[in-house]
């Protein structure tokens, strides 16, 4: 009987961290997308778009490392490198390369979400 408690307990722990994750991934990802969005925005009108993307790469500097614990250290860094691409290619009138690196970022964040998605294949 104890080691069927144990076990439920672990599996409770277990069940409960997974969904903070998800749901921590999930919120942060879509602040992303929405700091993305008004970079994008700011860009399009020729407003100050490195501002946007300084505010972007802060709110992703601050939670990127209780991200660490939930998802994969090379997804976390290369969108970090996307962003901070992103930064530099603000500052610039090369719409292409800016365009390139937000969809960048924008495909990045949905991919990350997805992986925390359990699955066959995830699992296994």
């Amino acid at each position: 009987m104890k080691r069927l408690i144990a076990a439920a307990v672990l599996l409770f722990c277990v069940a409960a961290s997974y969904l903070f994750g998800y749901f921590y991934i999930q919120k942060t990802c879509d602040k992303a997308n929405t700091l993305l969005d008004n970079c994008v925005s700011a860009y399009k009108t020729e407003q100050n778009a490195k501002n946007k993307a300084e505010e972007l790469e802060k709110f992703w500097g601050e939670k990127e490392k209780l991200l660490s614990v939930f998802a994969n250290h090379s997804e976390i860094d290369e969108i970090e490198l996307a962003i901070y691409s992103l930064k530099v290619y603000s500052e610039t009138s090369d719409n292409e390369i800016f365009y390139e690196y937000s969809g960048t970022v924008k495909t990045l964040l949905h991919q990350l979400l997805e992986d925390t998605i359990p699955s066959v294949h995830s699992i296994f």
